[in-house]
Formats: C-alpha cells, sequence, structure tokens
C-alpha cells in the first residue's frame, strides 16, 4: 500500500523496487539519483536527504506515488490512457492485432523480432512526429543507458531486447526539461510508472506522444548475465559490448570483447545441449529474477499504446528465421501510426487473429502472480496492491515459487556454491514430477 512507504528508500528495503526508475523524474527538487548497487545486482534509487523536502512534509511523497512496485490501478489507468474496446484477461484492454515486421532487411535481421520497434521509431522521427524516443541502449560494457535517441542511427544502436535491469530515469528527466513530443519504449513495469507519472505532471502527458510497450515474462539481475557468461568461459570484465538478441530469429548473443573480438553464443532457444540449455535456463529465467517481478501480472504492457512481441506460435516457429513482431494496439493514436508507416513502406503489416495472439506467449507464469503474491504475503513480505486484475489463487503456483528460492537470496561465494545442487534437484523434479 502506498501509505507503507514516505519515499522510496523503504520501497527498496522491501524488494518491491523493479529499477525502472520513474520516481528520479517525479521529485521536484531532484533529490533522487539512480545507482547500480553492485550487491543486488540492480538500479535503485538513493535520496539525498539533504535535499528532499518530503514533499513538503506530505504523508506519501510523489516517488511512491508514481513507483509501480508499490501500486498499479489497471482499472483508473486504461479509463484514462486507453481507448481499446475489446477485452482479454490475458492481452488487456485493445483495438486489433497484428504480425508486422520491417520492410528493411538488415533492421529486421539485427534486432530481436521483426524490428517494428525500430522502424516504427525511425519513421517517426523521419516524418517529424516526434523529436526524440527515450530508449534503453546498451553501447559500452554490461550496463544499459535510458538515452534520448534523436538520430536514426541512434535508434537503431539501441535495438535489441536487454535481459537485465534498465531504468528509464536520466531519459525521462531529459523530456520533462525539454520542448518537443517524444516516444517512449519500456517494459510493462516502466509504462505503469510513466502513466502514473503523466497523471500527476498533465504537461508530461502532452509531451509523450507515443508508448511502445515490450512484452516481459521477468527481468533478471546482472548477476545473471554474470553467470552466463561466466559459464560460457568468457569474463564479464573483458566484455566491451553485448547485444542479447539479433543476427536472425530467434536469434543468438553477440559480444565485442576489449581485445576487439567478435563471439556469438546461442540463447536457450536455439540452443540443443541440455546442460548448456539449463545454465541458460537458470540464469534468465530461474535463479538471477528480481524479487518484484514474480509478483507482476502483466505479461502484455497493457498500458502501452501498442505492445510488441516475439510471436512464439507454430507458424512461425517453424519457418520464421530473419524476424517477426506480434502486435497489439491498443488505441487510435497508435493504429495510426502503424497504417501510416506501412502506406509509406516502412512496415508490412496484415491482422491479425486475436485469439491466436493470446496463446503465442507462455501466460503460464504470469496467470501465477497472485497466487505467489499470496504465498510471500503470507511469509511476511511486502507485495504490490493492484487494482482492476483479477486471478485465481492455485496453490500449484504458490508452491511453484520455491523453485526459484535463489532469486530471493543474495549471490555469494556460498549461494552460488549451491546452484548446481539447486539446478539438478529442479530438473529432477520437472523431469519426473510434472509439477511446474
Amino acid at each position: 500500500m502506498l501509505r507503507d512507504h514516505r519515499t522510496v528508500t523503504s520501497v527498496v528495503t522491501s524488494d518491491l523496487c523493479m529499477s525502472c526508475g520513474i520516481c528520479q523524474p517525479s521529485c521536484h527538487v531532484d533529490a533522487i539519483t539512480v545507482i547500480n548497487d553492485k550487491k543486488r545486482g540492480m538500479f535503485i534509487p538513493v535520496i539525498d536527504e539533504t535535499i528532499c523536502d518530503f514533499c513538503e512534509e506530505a504523508q506519501v511523497g510523489k516517488c511512491v506515488i508514481v513507483c509501480p512496485g508499490v501500486e498499479v490501478n489497471f482499472t483508473k489507468l486504461s479509463e484514462k490512457f486507453i481507448e481499446g474496446q475489446n477485452h482479454s484477461p490475458i492481452l488487456g484492454n485493445y483495438d486489433k492485432c497484428y504480425y508486422a515486421h520491417a520492410s528493411d532487411h538488415d533492421i529486421r535481421f539485427t534486432s530481436s523480432s521483426g524490428g517494428l520497434v525500430t522502424s516504427l521509431l525511425i519513421f517517426a522521427l523521419e516524418q517529424k512526429l516526434i523529436e526524440g524516443v527515450a530508449v534503453i541502449t546498451m553501447d559500452t560494457g554490461l550496463e544499459p543507458r535510458g538515452i534520448i535517441a534523436r538520430t536514426t542511427e541512434e535508434v537503431k544502436a539501441a535495438a535489441g531486447s536487454k535481459y537485465c535491469p534498465a531504468h528509464l530515469g536520466d531519459a525521462l528527466t531529459e523530456i520533462a526539461n525539454s520542448d518537443g513530443r517524444y516516444a517512449v519504449v519500456g517494459l510493462p513495469c516502466h509504462l505503469h510508472g510513466v502513466r502514473k507519472l503523466e497523471k500527476i505532471n498533465p504537461r508530461l502527458k502532452t509531451k509523450i506522444l507515443y508508448h511502445f510497450g515490450l512484452y516481459c515474462a521477468n527481468t533478471n539481475s546482472f548477476h545473471g548475465t554474470e553467470y552466463f557468461l561466466k559459464k560460457n568461459e568468457i569474463n564479464p570484465e573483458e566484455v566491451s559490448q553485448l547485444r542479447y538478441r539479433g543476427m536472425g530469429w530467434p536469434g543468438m548473443f553477440s559480444l565485442k570483447m576489449k581485445n576487439g573480438e567478435k563471439k556469438t553464443i546461442k540463447r536457450g532457444t536455439t540452443e540443443t545441449d541440455k546442460q548448456r540449455r539449463a545454465v541458460f535456463s537458470s540464469a534468465f529465467h530461474y535463479d538471477f529474477q528480481l524479487p518484484r517481478c514474480f509478483t507482476c501480472n502483466d505479461l502484455t504492457a497493457e498500458l502501452a499504446d501498442i505492445s510488441f512481441a516475439d510471436p512464439w506460435n507454430k507458424k512461425f516457429i517453424a519457418k520464421e528465421r530473419v524476424g517477426k513482431s506480434m502486435l497489439v494496439v491498443r488505441n487510435k493514436i497508435g493504429d495510426e501510426l502503424l497504417k501510416l508507416a506501412a502506406k509509406m513502406g516502412a512496415i508490412v503489416l496484415e491482422e491479425a487473429d486475436p485469439e491466436e495472439v493470446a496463446r503465442s506467449q507462455n501466460v503460464d507464469f504470469k496467470n501465477g502472480a497472485q497466487s505467489r503474491l499470496k504465498a510471500l504475503n503470507f511469509l511476511g513480505k511486502a507485495t504490490p496492491h493492484y487494482v482492476g486484475k483479477k486471478q485465481t489463487i492455485n496453490i500449484r503456483y504458490m508452491w511453484n515459487l520455491g523453485f526459484h528460492i535463489m532469486s530471493f537470496l543474495p549471490k555469494n561465494r556460498l549461494t552460488l556454491k549451491l546452484l548446481p545442487l539447486v539446478q539438478f534437484s529442479r530438473r529432477v523434479l520437472l523431469k519426473f514430477g510434472n509439477i511446474l
């Protein structure tokens, strides 16, 4: 509940922080800085209490009000920002669904899935619909940065998924202090925070024209990436640049080392070796998740204008090797942009069956969010408050939380030594128990 937190400092200590950075631009005295907490392996906000006026002694600060980690009222935010006339428990409110890809083959091949986000942003910039876009880039090392991309090359450089914490605090602060209109690209939690920020800052709402949401099952700490690299005999400190996706679909990890050497690593979806696939699952699905992700029930970025995802259904898995995007359009402004881009040849667009789209992602994990929330609440952990999202409590999902116990433990020599035993035990239970 909001009243349990006066500032986001207690949000962090309660393990409710999502590393989104939306609290930073909410502060009217610039008292919040987002830093990389090396022990947690995530971004967290730090408040300079010599500057903070506690929002003029308010019971709850603005930083908490906009925080998606504490509370999300889907009902009120959807009514205010989303015009979709159709509803699905999985998709949320929406108008139409599409399959699409970039017309530019290079953009399509180097992006995560079809290059739609990149193509639409470049199109919007070239048509002068926007002056820039808040995106996450990984131009150096393993730590991403939120920037305002104002050129085609900057947008291209930011293409691709990032399977690690990423914050938009600096980029949104720049938008708040700049003239013009912009787009924002983010995960569901980013969009939750941005919409809440726009609600208390109407001027910012007039500046952000497009909200692009990326489907998300979970976010992993930086420790997950470091573990995966080390298991592939790569020293994380020697990596100068990393891309988690690209080079066709479903894609590959690609790295540039500080000595100039280039390397590629198969992802879990393309890996055939069972042991190496288990390492991928450990790093990016089970053992390094941010604790708050276990209670997030928004897979499809329900508060975006357009939501983007991989089309994990049979007709594409069987034959697609370059890249395809799956889109959920939620309001008029999103649909108009898509149709204009298609008309002018920037993208290739075809309407999709919403029921097929809803089945194209693994929704099982997100369906268990409310059950895991109840389990954590029973264990005395702080949990978020949702309005407008109902899920059935299922005992299977509650005890499923035990398979992710490593995500709640600090990453040190002792816990990392236990990791092989945890992985083995999980594989045995998955194979013989069929309980996940």
